[in-house]
């Protein structure tokens, strides 16, 4: 069970990240930050959300997390987009991205990495007052 002030921690970090993600999206086009940096805190923040919204166990949100981001990627070598109706396509496109990549699932893996070090490593510091 996630703590109440823990779970707190999660929505900040949620927003904090969405910030800097629409911040992204919105003012840089191309570059390492938009290609990589950004897939990078995507996972984060998708486990921000996760693990803020449900009560499971650090393993398997990262476990989720990973596995949700791994789907949304492989989704992009059959074009998901293309198959979603016109006046949708921006959104969908903004959501499951328009190619695959394979550094995108290693960007996606680092940020995972990231995660379980923070939680494994400062989770004492905040869980024990």
């Amino acid at each position: 069970m996630i703590l109440r002030s823990k779970r707190l921690l999660y929505i900040i970090g949620f927003v904090i990240l969405l910030g800097i993600e629409t911040a992204i999206a919105t003012y840089l086009k191309t570059g390492f930050i938009r290609a990589n940096l950004g897939d990078f805190l995507v996972v984060i923040l998708l486990y921000c959300l996760l693990m803020a919204c449900s009560n499971i166990s650090v393993k398997t949100g990262l476990f989720m997390t990973l596995a949700i981001s791994f789907l949304i990627e492989l989704l992009q070598l059959v074009n998901l987009p293309q198959y979603i109706p016109e006046e949708y396509k921006n959104v969908a496109t903004l959501v499951f991205g328009s190619h695959f990549s394979w550094l995108d699932l290693l960007m996606y893996v680092l940020g995972i990495v990231l995660v379980w070090g923070i939680e494994n490593f400062k989770a004492p510091l905040i869980t024990n007052p």
